[in-house]
């Protein structure tokens, strides 16, 4: 993309951005946090690639703020959405090249960031600094004072060049070695790189100052898999969850009802189900009548396709009508009791392996 299309697409997430949290304010269910989320995490990694570094600074604490509360560690709060609204107005005056008005400190102090690298970057450099940003890696300087006459070969077999690449990734130099020739008998030359290392681990290593631009950032633990059976048959249910356990926490249901319940306490938590095994025979409605309304809630919050519940219908019929009617309400996987332990071994690994690969 050009530029001029970066700060488009910037600006086209803004708005959608107001539009989402505009949505969750006015009664909007739990599944506009994750909608909100989305828009702030393509926002933090855009504004980082373009050099927005303040900008996504700002968006990097929220992102961090909506994690939590996806995941149920913390709840949607007014205080949370007026730190939306500044991160937005942020932004709005970055695109349009105005300082924005001081703000109230929010919630939560975001954590200081660096509006400059210290040395200039091409469009491959600011990349390569991109890249490490989203990846979590810390980002670091060094200056040192070199005289002039150093051979093309001594200057990129430096022993600061060595220590880099064996700490983590080289990001740009300046001057470049052409530039330095030409340079003055003694100047400065900066060495900008990334690393998953602290400041403290690499002073053991390097002995010039070293100035920290952005300490790593650990990757969030991802949630575990959430798993609810509803199955009346107690010796299903128990084999289910002996085999289960250990995916994940697992909530049993013995009726159609009392699943369906379950599965929307745990979306007004934001602590949604990724996986159910559903039996289709139940004392009190068909597991097909559960399936059909778990969709249609889905679809009605506009819940993305990577973030749907993935079911598996675990039944004695072997009906080919069952079977289709299961397919066309969406169902990912069909068991044929008795169930086998390498069965259903097999479908969650397959399962929790794409839930993951998607999220």
């Amino acid at each position: 993309m050009s530029g001029m299309e970066e700060q488009g697409h910037l600006a086209d997430l803004v708005e959608q951005l107001e539009r989402e949290a505009m949505e969750l304010d006015g009664g909007g269910d739990a599944s506009g946090v994750h909608l909100l989320f989305r828009t702030v995490h393509n926002l933090k990694s855009l504004s980082a690639y373009v050099g927005l570094a303040e900008l996504a600074g700002s968006f990097h604490t929220l992102e961090d703020g909506l994690d939590r509360i996806r995941r149920g560690k913390e709840a949607w709060s007014p205080e949370w959405s007026d730190q939306v609204f500044r991160s937005i107005d942020l932004a709005r005056a970055t695109l349009g090249g105005e300082n924005p008005t001081p703000a109230a400190h929010p919630a939560e102090k975001p954590p200081p960031v660096k509006h400059t690298w210290g040395l200039p970057l091409g469009e491959a450099e600011s990349a390569r600094v991109a890249d490490a940003l989203l990846s979590g890696q810390g980002v670091y300087r060094i200056e040192k004072l070199f005289k002039s006459g150093l051979s093309l070969e001594d200057f990129q077999g430096l022993p600061v060049m060595e220590d880099v690449a064996e700490q983590g990734t080289l990001l740009a130099i300046h001057p470049a070695w052409e530039a330095y020739r030409n340079g003055p008998a003694e100047q400065v030359v900066k060495f900008l790189f990334a690393s998953p290392r602290t400041r403290a681990e690499l002073e053991q290593v390097f002995f010039d100052p070293l100035i920290e631009l952005q300490a790593p950032q650990p990757a969030p633990a991802a949630a575990p898999i959430r798993i609810l059976i509803i199955e009346d048959d107690a010796s299903t249910s128990a084999l289910l969850r002996h085999l289960l356990k250990k995916h994940g926490p697992c909530m049993v249901a013995g009726t159609a009802r009392d699943g369906f319940a379950a599965f929307l306490k745990a979306w007004e938590q934001s602590q949604p189900y990724q996986i159910l095994f559903l039996d289709l025979h139940l004392p009190d409605l068909s597991g097909l009548s559960i399936l059909s309304a778990l969709r249609r809630f889905e679809s009605d919050r506009r819940v993305p396709h990577n973030r749907r519940c993935l079911v598996v219908v675990s039944t004695a019929s072997d009906d080919l009508e069952d079977i289709k009617a299961a397919l066309v309400l969406e169902a990912d996987g069909y068991l044929v009791k008795p169930l086998s332990p390498e069965a259903i071994e097999e479908k969650i690994s397959l399962l929790k392996e794409t839930w993951l690969a998607e999220n």
